[in-house]
């Protein structure tokens, strides 16, 4: 099925001639005479029965074909020389662990942006929900190199620790449960309302802020995980009390609506944890000043 292609020894000379703009210097950088490089144009050309170049005493142009073919050369070795890269371990990896909720609703969407400015390095992201006491034995163990979690800095102690951002929580639920109770207009309304539960988020700080007397909640479904309380909340289960930076997409969808304005900051933020050796590595420093970056741009957005 690749009869037609060109050889590998004719596109690598085709490419470094319209680089260079010069025979001459494509065959210094091959390491071949320049009567074999002038042969392999030759042999190309006629392969395909174009022209690629005009040769002028002392320069070389592409010729339309010649520009066209060349896009379409260079974006063939860029990627045959990525895999090359992968595969021989040349090319520089991270590897992350994070929580399932942080990655699928906030991480995972700016990532692109990671990748533009650092083609050269693979992130390896595992999201698992881990037990509290969990969290440090993947950096220990070097499975992970940086570590995305939920808490205060006294959580971490030992480790390069930077604070990325704090959350304000508040209620959402979907607009399909809203409606199946009559409606939520007040704070108040919450009463007859199934609220769901996450151990580290209770309920009754926001009650205070909203002005109702009200102990914390005792039933009602109880998640150990905020993703899976944000995914009943969206399938009409119950009013979820929200962290901020984990339900941007689902607002912005109308999946889930907000109820009320009031709000409430936390203790707790989302810190960015490493060994102090990891983070001497290049590739790792890059990708905490991009999350720190990126952490920054969706407050002032926030």
């Amino acid at each position: 099925m690749f009869r037609k292609l060109p050889s590998f020894h004719g596109l690598a000379a085709f490419e470094a001639v319209a680089r260079y703009q010069s025979f001459a210097k494509a065959a210094e950088e091959l390491c071949v005479t320049q009567s074999a490089v002038s042969h392999r144009i030759k042999t190309l050309e006629q392969q395909f029965g174009a022209r690629f170049f005009v040769r002028n005493r002392n320069s070389v142009t592409l010729t339309a074909q010649g520009t066209f073919f060349l896009g379409a050369v260079i974006e063939s070795l860029s990627t045959l020389e990525s895999a090359c890269s992968r595969l021989s371990g040349t090319r520089k990896v991270v590897k992350l662990s994070v929580g399932p909720a942080f990655a699928r609703n906030w991480l995972v969407e700016r990532l692109s942006s990671f990748y533009r400015l650092h083609g050269d390095v693979d992130l390896e992201v595992s999201a698992i929900k881990l037990a509290q006491t969990s969290k440090l034995g993947s950096l220990k163990t070097g499975e992970a190199d940086v570590s995305i979690r939920y808490g205060t800095q006294a959580d971490w102690p030992g480790f390069q620790c930077i604070e990325l951002m704090r959350s304000e929580v508040f209620p959402v639920c979907s607009p399909g449960y809203k409606a199946t109770i009559g409606g939520i207009s007040s704070p108040k309304d919450l009463l007859r309302a199934t609220l769901l539960r996450l151990p580290r988020q209770p309920w009754k700080p926001w009650f205070r802020a909203a002005g109702l007397s009200c102990e914390e909640p005792h039933q009602g479904p109880l998640f150990s995980d905020a993703a899976l309380m944000l995914d009943a909340a969206a399938q009409r289960q119950g009013v979820a009390l929200a962290r901020s930076a984990l339900v941007e997409h689902d607002l912005a969808t109308g999946r889930l609506v907000r109820l009320f304005d009031v709000s409430i900051p936390t203790e707790f933020a989302y810190h960015a944890i490493c060994q102090p050796a990891a983070a001497r590595r290049e590739e790792v420093a890059s990708f905490i000043d991009w999350l720190v970056t990126s952490a920054q741009q969706n407050t002032s957005e926030m």
